[in-house]
This record gives structure tokens, C-alpha cells and sequence, in this order.
């Protein structure tokens, strides 16, 4: 079974091919069809809107059915900070480390809390409209200085506090238990194939 993924970044077609569970599964990315890239403008108040501006979008475009993501992460410290935002909050070409850096040094000054929630949403949408979506966090603590080597984004300095850890700590089989993408990934492949055995059973 073939998803096709709507995403200009890498780090995010890497890891949800790493978290694929079932060999009948392949992913594409879009420009495989496109052939070039498509900027679209994320102006919805939530991360389930834009998901959905999204997958729409590809959708259309392509003619074909399309998977879309969008989430953000959230600082218990700095409530009006990132979330829905998190991707214009930096600059557009700074490096995962350079954006680290940013979020750290927002924690030199006092702050209430380390508490950090990261979200994840996914959407499959056809070129009619949305056939499903799929939610999921991952709450941890922001750490004080980058740690680990593995991971892409903000798992330097994403801390889990109950393994003493960051993500980029843990080894890629460990680290995707616990990835809120992944694991929304997970949940929306089942519902993707129940959608399509759907379809072709209304064909025949």
C-alpha cells in the first residue's frame, strides 16, 4: 500500500519511514508526482486546521490521496510562545541546533517551568475531503543544555525525566516509542488501510 506524505521536510519523511511496522506499507513523497515542491500557507488557529489546509491541498493538487502532519511544541513557561506558531517562531533556514539554542536561551531568564508538550497531528484527505485524522502529545521537560547525537528537531533537548534522557539519547527503536508523530503514524496507517480495503470493496 502506497501513502503518499505532503512535506517539504526530510527529517519528518525520515522518521515516519522508520516507524513503519508493516512491509506492505511504502511511502512516497509528494513531489514524486508534484516534481517540484509546493509552499502552502499554514494560516489555521490549531494544529488540526492546518493539517487539514494541508492534506487538502496536496490532495487536489495531485489528485490523489494524501498524508499531511502539523504540530508544535508548547512551553508551560511561555503559554503565547510556539505552538501552532513553533515554525515561524525561527528563522527559516536555522539549523535544529541553532533553533536549540533559541529555546534555551529563552531559559536563561526565570522561568516557572521546564514542562515542554510536544503535539502531532495527522490527516489523510482525499481530493473530496478528509477521511481521518489522528492526535497525539508527548510531555517531558526542556533540558538545560543539548544532549545526545541521535534524533533530528528538538530531541537534544527534549528531556524525559522518568528515563533521565533526552530523545536524542535513546536508540532509534526506543526514541519512536516514544515520538507523538510516530505514534500518531502508527494509529492513522490502520485507519489509511481500512479506508482503502473500503474503497476497493465498493469497487468490486
Amino acid at each position: 500500500m502506497e501513502i503518499i506524505i505532503g512535506t517539504n521536510n526530510q527529517g519528518k519523511l525520515n522518521e515516519l519511514s522508520a516507524g513503519i511496522n508493516d512491509p506492505a506499507i511504502q511511502l512516497v513523497p509528494y513531489t514524486t508526482y508534484s516534481h517540484q515542491e509546493i509552499d502552502i500557507l499554514e494560516s489555521g488557529s490549531s494544529y488540526l486546521a492546518n493539517a487539514q489546509i494541508k492534506a487538502l491541498h496536496y490532495a487536489k493538487v495531485l489528485q490523489k490521496n494524501v498524508l499531511a502532519d502539523d504540530g508544535g511544541l508548547e512551553l508551560a513557561a511561555f503559554p503565547t510562545l510556539l505552538g501552532v506558531e513553533t515554525a515561524r517562531f525561527f528563522s527559516k533556514d536555522a539549523t535544529d541546533q541553532q533553533k536549540n539554542q533559541q529555546l534555551l536561551a529563552l531559559f536563561d531568564q526565570p522561568a516557572s517551568s521546564r514542562i515542554i508538550t510536544l503535539h502531532a497531528v495527522l490527516v489523510y484527505a482525499s481530493p473530496n475531503g478528509i477521511l481521518c485524522t489522528v492526535a497525539e502529545e508527548l510531555t517531558g521537560e526542556i533540558a538545560k543544555v543539548e544532549t545526545g547525537s541521535l534524533g533530528y528537531g528538538f530531541d537534544r533537548i527534549f528531556y524525559l525525566p522518568e528515563i533521565k534522557k533526552t530523545l536524542a539519547e535513546l536508540p532509534l527503536v526506543e526514541r519512536n516509542q516514544y515520538s507523538p508523530r510516530i505514534r500518531a503514524f502508527q494509529k492513522i496507517s490502520k485507519k489509511i488501510q481500512e479506508v482503502t480495503n473500503e474503497s476497493a470493496s465498493n469497487i468490486r
